[in-house]
């Protein structure tokens, strides 16, 4: 048996599981509060704001725990193309996607990216994977796919379409950016490497938010800034802090398959919150991912 064979079937470390349901968690949340920041602020403006937020949280940070701004040489290229892939173009592709879908169906088709990280990963940069990885992989679809329901899509909507192509293009976004992480060794600290892939991401954000600028204002208020402060220190600046983490200890198709769980945890979230029931569809559809997660993360 090959090293990458063993590393695939061997059991990831156990941090990684307390990282991944951190970011589950979290993110889960953040669908519905940006959804209703759109309200406040335009698509590209809200993320602008987010990540200019971020990187201004995150310098005075390093410089408290004498972390450099910058990478170490030979590797800021190779990490500005992760960041560009995985903030920037995810970010762009799933707020204008976020725009004209319901935030419970563009959620779950953001995170279909362990359904294009596998091809990625088998490709471009090869990871090596086991039949256990491909059954989970499917299996977990089977469920996003009962989840999201294709059968309530109005296919001769033609801007509806664009949405959902929208959030497809954030999926393969992330999982580009995500194999490409996953292709080298970085020696740059963590938080580092956080902070420049959100600092590069700002100037194209930048660019396309003054060339998509509309006649809507920023509306200003209570609930913007708290969701704001949420997505600059707990959504971007953690989130992709953990995410790097989790990259360095299992392939991204894997780990995308428990990011899986987020739309689940979004949902179940948005019942909580605001009420409602699931259906057997629902259940089974949960089901069918926790059994995928399981039998991809199996020894």
């Amino acid at each position: 048996m090959s090293a990458s064979s063993a590393a695939v079937r061997a059991s990831p470390p156990a941090i990684v599981y307390l990282y991944l349901a951190i970011m589950v968690g979290t993110w889960a949340g953040n669908w519905p509060l940006m959804k209703l920041a759109l309200g406040d602020a335009p698509p590209m403006q809200f993320v602008l704001i987010r990540l200019a937020g971020a990187t201004a949280l995150l310098w005075p940070f390093l410089l408290a725990v004498g972390e450099p701004a910058l990478p170490l040489r030979g590797e800021r290229l190779g990490l500005a193309w992760v960041g560009l892939l995985q903030v920037a173009g995810f970010m762009i592709f799933g707020i204008v996607g976020l725009s004209i879908v319901p935030a419970g169906r563009a959620i779950v088709l953001a995170y279909t990216m362990p359904l294009w990280a596998i091809p990625i990963g088998l490709t471009l940069w090869p990871e090596a994977f086991g039949w256990r990885q491909f059954a989970g992989a499917a299996v977990g679809f089977a469920g996003l796919v009962l989840f999201m329901n294709p059968g309530l899509v109005d296919w001769s909507n033609g801007r509806v379409l664009v949405g959902n192509a929208m959030l497809l293009g954030a999926a393969i976004c992330w999982a580009l950016g995500s194999c490409f992480y996953r292709s080298r060794t970085w020696r740059s600290a963590f938080w580092t490497q956080t902070f420049w892939q959100i600092l590069v991401s700002v100037p194209p954000i930048a660019v396309l938010a003054v060339l998509l600028a509309t006649d809507q204002p920023i509306h200003w208020s209570t609930k913007l800034v708290a969701i704001l402060v949420y997505n600059w220190i707990v959504s971007t600046a953690l989130g992709y802090f953990l995410w790097n983490k989790v990259l360095t200890m299992i392939p991204a198709s894997v780990a995308g398959q428990v990011m899986a769980l987020t739309p689940v945890g979004g949902f179940l979230l948005s019942n909580t919150i605001f009420g409602g029931t699931a259906g057997a569809d629902v259940v089974i559809s949960i089901a069918l991912i926790i059994a995928g997660i399981v039998l991809t993360l199996h020894r």
